[in-house]
This record gives C-alpha cells, sequence and structure tokens, in this order.
C-alpha cells in the first residue's frame, strides 16, 4: 500500500506533466493557427543548388529538448549533385537570433552523420553548406533550428531540406 507522502508526490508529478503537455499543445496550437491564418508571418528560408531555387517554410515545431515534435509544414527537397554545394539564404528573423545548422551525410553503406553548428545573431544571412571532402559520403539534407518563445513556452521552430 502506498503512503501518503508518496501518493501526494505522484500526484504533484502527475499534475506538472499535465500542465507541460498543456502548454505544449498550446505554443503549438497558437504556431499551427499562424501557419494557417498567415503563413507569410513566418521566417523563410531559400535554398539554392544547381540552377534551382526553393522556399521554405518551418516543417516542424519541436519542444526546446526535442522529446516532443509536431509537423507544421512541408519538408521541402531540393537536388544537390555531389560536388556542388547547397547555399542557404536566411530572413533577417533568423539571422537576427541565435540559430542552429545540422548537415546531414550519408556514406555507402547508409550511415547518417551530422555537422552541427551553431550561429550567433547577425553572425550569418547566408550560408554554404559544402559537399562532403570525403567522396563517398553525399550530402543528404540540412535542418535549420530557430529557438521561438520564453520560459515554459519555448520551443524550435525546424526548416527541413532532403538534399538527395
Amino acid at each position: 500500500m502506498m503512503r501518503s507522502r508518496t501518493k501526494k508526490i505522484v500526484a504533484a508529478i502527475s499534475v506538472l506533466m499535465v500542465v507541460a503537455l498543456v502548454a505544449y499543445v498550446s505554443v503549438l496550437f497558437v504556431i499551427i493557427k499562424n501557419i494557417n491564418d498567415d503563413p507569410e508571418k513566418l521566417p523563410v528560408i531559400t535554398a539554392y543548388a544547381h540552377a534551382k531555387t526553393i522556399e521554405t517554410n518551418p516543417a516542424g515545431f519541436c519542444t526546446i529538448d526535442l522529446s516532443q515534435c509536431a509537423q507544421v509544414g512541408d519538408i521541402y527537397a531540393l537536388d544537390v549533385p555531389a560536388g556542388y554545394p547547397l547555399q542557404l539564404s536566411l530572413s533577417t528573423d533568423v539571422s537576427d537570433a541565435q540559430w542552429a545548422l545540422l548537415a546531414v551525410y550519408e556514406d555507402a553503406d547508409g550511415n547518417q552523420t551530422g555537422e552541427p553548428r551553431v550561429f550567433e545573431p547577425g553572425e550569418a544571412l547566408a550560408v554554404t553548406v559544402e559537399s562532403s571532402s570525403d567522396p563517398v559520403k553525399q550530402l543528404v539534407g540540412v535542418e535549420i533550428h530557430l529557438a521561438v518563445g520564453e520560459g515554459s513556452e519555448q520551443g524550435l521552430l525546424i526548416w527541413s531540406i532532403k538534399t538527395a
């Protein structure tokens, strides 16, 4: 039989988990509503490779620790042949904040490795993601992460571009 103190601790933890879930769902609802109401308000990232350009909106929203994510937009595709770079142009909403870039490479055996880089506010309005110096590895995608919100409502907007 559980002690009274243990029951109180379990109840308190349960309440905290419900509050955290409600906060996450609320933030997610607001972001999805903003995307549906006016997608032009969200930052856009332009990607260019091999004479083709695409504009991308956020594909997902995650908790700051990436433990919970929801897809809120499209994952874009842009062919980046081996030996060609991927160029990204960021809106000032992104470049004026701290943001991160994750380049994902895949070897001939299908093993993927990521190369993360964090950019400080104002550090870059555009970046070039080079093909791997290892001819066996191919750039297969990139993700851009931007922290939004504050406190318990903080999360990450994520842009995702598949390149192979």
